[in-house]
């Protein structure tokens, strides 16, 4: 048998090891769930897609539905709730005639809550309205001298908050009252002079109800009066 030198037996067995050692890292998937100094890039018309353990799609970025034309996708963002409920999104549902993309927050009933102005930008919902000057003169402000409730004020508003803030001013003779009613209900108790009516309750219509506001007054004795005026009313939150 002829004598094998011992330095190559020796590199015989190390490319053996190195051999297994390169074996075994082909048979070993590496970790995917963590990304360290890198980034990852979705493109040529991909998207992320996150599912929720009953496999209903719960998050999209990258490519959208609808395609704003046959080889003109739209990338966008939406975002559901774990019910399947549409929560934010940043897209298009008719990139034909609005193309531009609005951030949309839904509430769980699918009402747009919050939303930027797609056509000319600033916000467009929830609807803020300004508050409308009146005469800082008591004595033109409206009044009554009737013992009946009667109407001083009446004005149409859209309801967009689960709660109504109201302030009215009043001045007038003691025992004299004022209260406030949403489509001919009263909402909440009345008002005096000096503190005037204000109250925070709850509003009795549905999200996006046109309603009609009326404040009432009346005194407590004939020849009595009441003056009074709107100062505000706001929706709020719950």
């Amino acid at each position: 048998m002829a004598i094998i030198p011992t330095d190559l037996l020796d590199r015989i067995r190390a490319l053996e090891r190195q051999v297994r050692d390169l074996m075994g890292s082909a048979n070993t998937t590496p970790a995917l769930n963590q990304i360290m100094g890198g980034e990852v890039v979705i493109g040529d018309k991909g998207r992320l897609r996150v599912r929720t353990s009953g496999d209903e799609d719960l998050l999209y970025l990258g490519r959208v539905q609808p395609d704003r034309g046959k080889d003109d996708p739209q990338q966008g963002f939406v975002v559901r709730r774990d019910d399947g409920s549409l929560a934010l999104t940043i897209w298009t549902a008719a990139p034909d005639t609005l193309p531009v993309q609005p951030v949309q927050v839904f509430d769980r009933r699918g009402n747009v809550v919050v939303a930027d102005d797609a056509a000319h930008g600033g916000l467009a919902r929830p609807y803020i309205p300004y508050p409308l000057p009146a005469p800082a003169d008591a004595a033109r402000w409206e009044s009554t001298g009737s013992t009946a409730w009667t109407t001083l004020y009446r004005g149409p508003g859209i309801v967009q908050h689960p709660r109504l803030h109201c302030a009215v001013a009043a001045e007038g003779s003691t025992g004299a009252e004022v209260r406030l009613l949403v489509d001919g209900v009263q909402l909440a108790g009345v008002g005096a002079p000096g503190d005037g009516l204000v109250f925070t309750e709850r509003l009795p219509a549905a999200f996006g109800a046109t309603v009609t506001f009326e404040i009432q007054a009346r005194v407590a004795a004939a020849g009595d009066t009441l003056r009074c005026r709107p100062l505000a009313l706001y929706g709020v939150q719950s």
